[in-house]
């Protein structure tokens, strides 16, 4: 099931259906997981535990989220994280595993994401969904349901209302904070899409890619002092430039690129993690904008994945604000 640029880079959401009660779900999982550590799976935790919690502004809670009797979108109870290595990327440039549980009628599920570390892994070969299938086998005979990525189409979506020039009606900050709902394009919270929580929306440009992936990457470099920075990662590098490679599907993508988006918060190697697709559409260029929450216990976001891509498109000529298509 190879995908390509479904989340900027390559990724892979799936469910797992589980006939056992959340917490003997975790516990499985969790054994599981530690248990693949010579065939490259290891369990991580993330972000400083005396900074407070993303969602849920308490002390850093760790996997178990009962106590906070979520139920909306999902009931979930645990959320927890892992890495994939393989021999050419591993470490810091192994693939990010995210993983939440949440409580079914028939027992639980087991929301499993993986994303291809690297910066330029616009395709995996397969490789997302097959160590999330390589896990699931450990655990049931049932297969894992596709939800995004993996080589599925993207959904559609409803188109973003107008964007706006006039600087009065455009954010001065980058973050949320603690008061989302005062802060424009905070509205959108997302709440465990990719296990942890993360936004995938598309900007429509009336440009040429050239010039598109030229004036992103430099709006990007340009909002330092706004939390953002465009990085590179992985060795060998990549590089950002696609269009030796001439694809033509799923997308005719012609740049890629990565980013990080720091917060008071959370920074440095803690900081949200950005991708970036460019391919040509009939009217110019489309920019795929993927924002995750890095850190370990990410359910939710108070809106700020979107938030982060929305005011980055701000600076962009864009007629339109980014349209969401998944989280």
């Amino acid at each position: 099931m190879p995908d390509l640029g479904s989340c900027g880079n390559a990724c892979c959401l799936a469910d797992l259906d589980l006939s056992m009660d959340p917490a003997e779900a975790y516990s499985h999982t969790l054994s599981v997981l530690k248990g693949l550590q010579d065939v490259g799976y290891s369990y991580v935790t993330g972000g400083d535990p005396e900074h407070d919690h993303v969602l849920f502004d308490d002390p850093h809670p760790g996997d178990d989220l009962r106590d906070f009797n979520i139920t909306t979108p999902k009931p979930f109870k645990y959320l927890f994280q892992g890495r994939h290595d393989a021999p050419k990327y591993k470490g810091p440039n192994g693939d990010i595993l995210n993983f939440a549980i949440y409580e079914s009628g028939a027992g639980s599920v087991l929301r499993m994401f993986s994303i291809s570390r690297i910066h330029g892994a616009v395709g995996d070969y397969g490789q997302n969904y097959k160590t999330l299938h390589f896990l699931s086998d450990k655990l049931t005979s049932k297969e894992p349901t596709r939800v995004h990525g993996c080589g599925l189409p993207i959904a559609s979506s409803a188109a973003a209302p107008p964007s706006t020039s006039d600087p009065a009606k455009q954010s001065s900050s980058s973050v949320c904070g603690a008061s989302p709902s005062e802060v424009p394009d905070c509205d959108r919270p997302d709440l465990g899409s990719c296990g942890n929580a993360c936004c995938m929306a598309e900007l429509d440009l009336s440009m040429e890619p050239e010039a598109a992936y030229a004036q992103a990457l430099d709006v990007l470099k340009s909002l330092k002092d706004d939390g953002y920075r465009y990085v590179t990662g992985g060795d060998p590098n990549p590089g950002d430039d696609l269009r030796h490679y001439n694809f033509t599907k799923p997308e005719s993508f012609q740049f890629i690129f990565q980013g990080r988006h720091d917060s008071p918060k959370y920074s440095g190697p803690n900081a949200d993690i950005l991708d970036f697709t460019i391919y040509g559409s009939g009217s110019g260029s489309v920019l795929r904008m993927f924002s995750i929450s890095r850190i370990h216990g990410a359910l939710g976001d108070h809106g700020q994945n979107y938030k982060t891509l929305s005011f980055m498109a701000e600076k962009l000529d864009a007629s339109k604000k980014p349209v969401p298509k998944h989280g």
